[in-house]
């Protein structure tokens, strides 16, 4: 595990809400220059933490602050303005996001995604009036081919999508809900097809081949998706 800087909460928001789940945005100082743009990290909170509230996304990173963004279930503790994170990242991704990329994804996961635009990614957004197949279509007439292509949808949809390409192999979004960060409690572990094991999405994701994966098993799984 890297630890990556002990930080300081600087402010925080909330984004959205469903029910007693939250989204909120952590601003803190102390940890730019670490971190880039759409990185899964894990932060603790001088020993008070609930595992769901360790996972974070990291926004935005300047030369002096950084944003990061989590989810908050009802039994999660949030910190405050003043408070002490230690934040660290196990993340050794196989595949990265960056320019020429496409990364689909729907309003309810942008949060996760909308980050990858900075490291020069289009976004394709699903909306009223837009056909996501009809876009993928279009967009693969342009040059791209499926090793630019990022599917972040609910496993429900890839499946759909695999039926509708069949053959086509984009990498498919699967960081699914962490309590160690290491992989030991296989909370994040992702059903492959190449190991009986899986893969640990904290140490080798969030990104994998959609071949690879097994895309029913994928929807018993924890929620990675919301």
């Amino acid at each position: 595990m890297q630890l990556l800087r002990d930080v300081v909460v600087l402010a925080l928001d909330e984004m959205r809400r469903d029910g007693a789940r939250r989204w909120l945005r952590l601003a803190v100082s102390g940890l730019a220059g670490d971190v880039r743009p759409g990185q899964t990290v894990f932060f603790s909170e001088d020993g008070r933490h609930a595992p769901r509230c360790r996972i974070a996304t990291v926004e935005t990173a300047s030369s002096d602050t950084a944003a990061l963004v989590a989810k908050f279930e009802p039994d999660d503790l949030a910190p405050d303005a003043g408070d002490a994170l230690t934040v660290w990242s196990n993340e050794t991704p196989a595949v990265s996001v960056g320019s020429g990329s496409l990364v689909v994804t729907t309003r309810p996961f942008l949060y996760r995604i909308a980050p990858f635009e900075q490291c020069g990614a289009t976004l394709l957004v699903e909306g009223d009036g837009i056909d996501l197949w009809d876009e993928l279509r279009n967009g693969l007439t342009e040059g791209r081919d499926w090793s630019s292509v990022f599917l972040a949808l609910e496993p429900a949809r890839l499946q759909a999508f695999a039926a509708a390409f069949p053959g086509a192999n984009p990498y498919i979004f699967a960081s699914m809900d962490m309590s160690c960060g290491i992989g030991a409690c296989r909370s994040c572990h992702v059903n492959v097809k190449d190991s009986k094991d899986g893969e640990a999405s904290c140490r080798l994701g969030p990104w994998f081949a959609l071949e690879r994966v097994d895309l029913v098993r994928l929807r018993f799984a924890s929620a990675p998706f919301i």
